[in-house]
C-alpha cells in the first residue's frame, strides 16, 4: 500500500471527489454533499495543500483525507490554530478493512509534525470512538 500525499494537479481532483461522492453515497440520508464539500474547500484560503492526503492500493486510488487550517478564539483574546478533518472516505469495497485508521493515522501523524496540536472533528462518531479518539468533554487536554 502506498500513501501519497499533496495532490499536485487539479486534474486529479475530480477523481477524489467522485471517490467521496462513492464513499458516502446513501449513507447518512438519500445521496450526498461530501463531495462537493471537498471541491469548494480547496479554493478556501484555510485549505492545507500539504495536508490534502490520498491513499492507493496497487496504483488505485482508495481512500482520501482533507484538513483546514481554523482558529479558536480563546477567552483571553488569545488565537489558537488548530484543524479542522474532513471529510475522509474510504471506497466502498473496502470499508471496515483498516484503510480509513492507515489514512487516519498517517495524516494525523503529518498533522502533528507541522506543529498543529489539535484537531476537530465532524463526521461519523462510531468511527471515530473506535479510532481512540475521544470527545473533548471527556479528555481534559490543555491546547497552548
Amino acid at each position: 500500500m502506498i500513501i501519497q500525499y499533496d495532490l499536485r494537479k487539479k486534474e486529479e481532483y475530480r477523481e477524489v471527489e467522485n471517490l467521496v461522492r462513492e464513499s458516502f453515497w446513501n449513507v447518512y440520508r438519500p445521496g450526498c454533499s461530501e463531495h462537493y464539500v471537498i471541491h469548494v474547500l480547496r479554493d478556501d484560503p484555510a485549505f492545507i495543500k500539504e495536508l490534502d492526503f490520498v491513499m492507493e492500493k496497487d496504483g488505485k486510488l482508495i481512500g482520501q483525507n482533507i484538513f483546514m487550517k481554523t482558529i479558536i478564539e480563546a477567552d483571553d483574546g488569545r488565537t489558537i490554530d488548530v484543524l479542522t478533518m474532513g471529510p475522509i472516505g474510504i471506497t466502498p469495497e473496502l470499508k471496515r478493512q483498516g484503510y480509513g485508521k492507515a489514512i487516519l493515522d498517517y495524516s494525523l501523524e503529518k498533522a502533528a509534525e507541522m506543529g498543529f496540536a489539535a484537531v476537530l472533528f465532524e463526521g461519523n462518531i462510531g468511527f471515530l470512538w473506535t479510532q481512540r479518539l475521544w470527545l473533548c468533554k471527556q479528555v481534559r487536554n490543555q491546547i497552548p
